[in-house]
């Protein structure tokens, strides 16, 4: 795929800029594994699989899983059950680190391609001095991989598929990611209730002061554009809410009609809900992994990292979670069979390492990047107006107290001397 090979070869010059700083700035170091071996030709470059370390960038564990994103969490199911050496996953909150300049708040949807590529990506992957972005780009680039351990054949799980099965694999994955991701998106950044209560106090956590008060809310902000496409975004626009906000001083709304759209608007999310997960419970079946083998492939883990973030987290709202687990039993057996079937047993997935730490630079805005040429946004362009208005008014506040206090104390000394004359 072109946004695939795009990734990769724009990841060849970009690593020595990102290995020294990432590690500084994000939340914790994990350790997984590692795989030694030659040099192997894949997509225009070659791969050198050594004994140097691979790391993994994906957003923190939460909610009982390796990661709070579908790709992160596909990404890190993959790698799990591969390695038997030295991976490092590295839980990172600040987006920025991406090598495209973000991170991943889109995932693969009509229309979204541009965008994706400019706000960056989350899962990453450095290898020597290749980084690798998106789940699709790390998969290939694992799977080139030659492999030195006699007990492995391959990095591959998709290496006994056929031709077919493969086409088939990458098919479904562009759909999954794209339909049952609008449903996982909506869950946890559209729902009111599941955001206000579950969702803004998770990623609060992950930042310091003051990045805890704006962050979230620009994460939100990044997933409008996708939920309001899918029609899954239930807020109101700016201008919807003056217009309510309005009519609220004229007359108090009537709370059977709010009932009402509240209802309506939960049936119209179930009903898409059930059209997606009526496709992938028949393509699951009864089988234990979609293709009848005895172990998952890239399907089955990315398919079970959507359902387990629908069904791990507590959610206030639970009509999606309660949806699976009466109707589609088979689907939330199919994730936790593959989340059990890459677990080390007596391990857990993730082991942290390093705790975070406040850095007084993340107060100052950052420089623009080189490789940026975009026309900012209104929402950006508004968001640096605010961001230095706030540093003037700080400034400026310091400076009139200095001030006053300067010409205080000048009055107090000009006292004592006519006291003393």
């Amino acid at each position: 795929m072109k946004r695939d090979r795009d990734a990769s070869e724009f990841s060849k010059g970009v690593f020595g800029r990102y290995n020294q700083s990432v590690t500084k700035s994000c939340d914790s170091v994990l350790q997984l594994s590692t795989a030694p071996g030659p040099l192997q030709f894949l997509q225009g470059y070659i791969i050198s699989m050594t004994t140097s370390e691979i790391t993994l960038h994906v957003w923190p564990s939460k909610f009982g899983l390796p990661s709070m994103e579908p790709s992160c969490l596909a990404a890190v199911l993959y790698l799990q059950p591969l390695f038997s050496g030295t991976v490092s996953i590295i839980e990172c909150s600040d987006p920025t680190l991406s090598p495209t300049g973000g991170c991943v708040l889109i995932l693969s949807c009509e229309g979204m391609s541009k965008l994706r590529q400019s706000i960056g990506q989350l899962p990453y992957l450095t290898h020597e001095q290749h980084t690798v972005s998106s789940l699709g780009s790390i998969i290939k680039y694992v799977a080139g991989l030659k492999v030195a351990d006699a007990t492995r054949s391959s990095f591959n799980l998709d290496l006994s598929l056929s031709g077919t099965e493969k086409s088939q694999t990458t098919a479904w994955c562009a759909h999954v990611e794209s339909n049952l991701g609008d449903i996982v998106s909506y869950v946890l950044y559209s729902n009111q209730s599941n955001w206000a209560k579950l969702t803004h106090p998770t990623l609060a956590s992950m930042y310091p002061l003051p990045q805890r008060y704006y962050v979230p809310g620009r994460i939100r902000e990044m997933y409008r554009p996708r939920l309001e496409t899918a029609g899954l975004w239930d807020l109101p626009t700016k201008e919807e809410e003056k217009k309510t906000l309005k009519e609220a001083k004229i007359k108090q709304k009537d709370q059977n009609t709010k009932t009402f759209q509240e209802t309506f608007g939960r049936e119209k999310v179930l009903e898409k809900a059930r059209a997606s997960l009526d496709i992938y419970a028949r393509l699951v079946g009864e089988r234990d992994f979609i293709f009848g083998k005895d172990k998952p492939t890239t399907l089955d883990i990315v398919l079970a990292a959507h359902i387990l973030l629908l069904l791990e987290p507590e959610f206030p709202d639970t009509s999606i979670q309660s949806l699976i687990k009466d109707s589609y039993p088979t689907l939330a057996s199919h994730a936790w069979r593959v989340l059990n079937h890459v677990t080390i047993p007596g391990e857990p997935l993730l082991r942290t390492c390093s705790t975070p730490s406040f850095a007084w630079s993340s107060l100052l805005p950052s420089p623009p990047m080189a490789t940026r040429n975009e026309k900012p946004s209104e929402e950006d362009l508004h968001f640096r107006r605010m961001r230095w208005g706030f540093y003037g008014l700080t400034l400026g506040t310091l400076g009139v107290y200095l001030l006053t206090s300067y010409q205080a104390l000048i009055s107090r000394r000009a006292k004592t001397n006519r006291s003393i004359t």
